[in-house]
């Protein structure tokens, strides 16, 4: 399979999109534990990022800062969106109908997340109950794709594995950090930034196609 200008650019679009989203959650999350406190338990790692991050997180008011990463973040959901397409339309000559589905759930997920974070962060909350619910449903979509894309081996086995351990990642990384949405984000960005990077180094490549 030929790659094409287009993969090319979602290549580049995942690799800003998931270094976006790993970069932004520590200081992200941070904003989160010291705009609401006593909201949800600290965890382990919040007392020694405080003071490293310090910097970052004392520009404004808590809950300033808080909403303005919230309203950065949110672009990352945007930049994974043209990888989903490109990849999809690479499995165009062998698709099936889990390959079908797992896309459908994965981007009405994306775009119900893009959707209920800018709602949560630029609308004063009231997009939450979307953005769990999209989350919720990117989890369940990559996962399926991911199992449907390591099946047909149009791409690289080691890229449809991502896709598809990163679904039941979301939940630990969202244990790790625990906060929504960077906590269960962060499993998805790991695996769009080495996709995109992997799509980067050589894109002209025929055989990084092969199984």
């Amino acid at each position: 399979m030929q790659i094409t200008r287009g993969m090319r650019w979602a290549g580049s679009a995942a690799l800003v999109g998931g270094l976006t989203a790993i970069v932004l959650t520590p200081p992200f999350a941070t904003a989160y534990f010291l705009a609401y406190p006593g909201e949800d338990v600290l965890p382990f790692w919040f007392d020694s990022a405080e003071p490293r991050l310090d910097p970052l997180i004392t520009f404004a008011s808590r809950e300033d800062v808080y909403a303005t990463y919230g309203k950065i973040y949110n672009l990352a959901y945007v930049l994974f969106m043209p990888m989903v397409v490109a990849l999809h339309r690479a499995h165009a000559s062998s698709s099936s109908r889990l390959e079908k589905r797992g896309f459908v759930v994965l981007m009405a997920g994306l775009v119900a997340t893009t959707v209920g974070v800018a709602g949560d962060y630029w609308g004063d909350g009231i997009g939450f109950a979307l953005e769990v619910l999209g989350l919720l449903a990117v989890v369940v979509g990559v996962t399926i794709w991911g199992l449907a894309l390591l099946r047909c081996r149009v791409v690289p086995r080691a890229w449809a594995w991502l896709l598809l351990v990163c679904g039941p990642g979301a939940f630990v990384s969202a244990g790790l950090i625990g906060h929504i949405p960077s906590g269960p984000t962060l499993s998805f960005a790991i695996a769009w930034l080495v996709v995109g990077c992997m799509l980067m180094l050589k894109p002209s490549d025929p055989t990084m196609w092969a199984s």
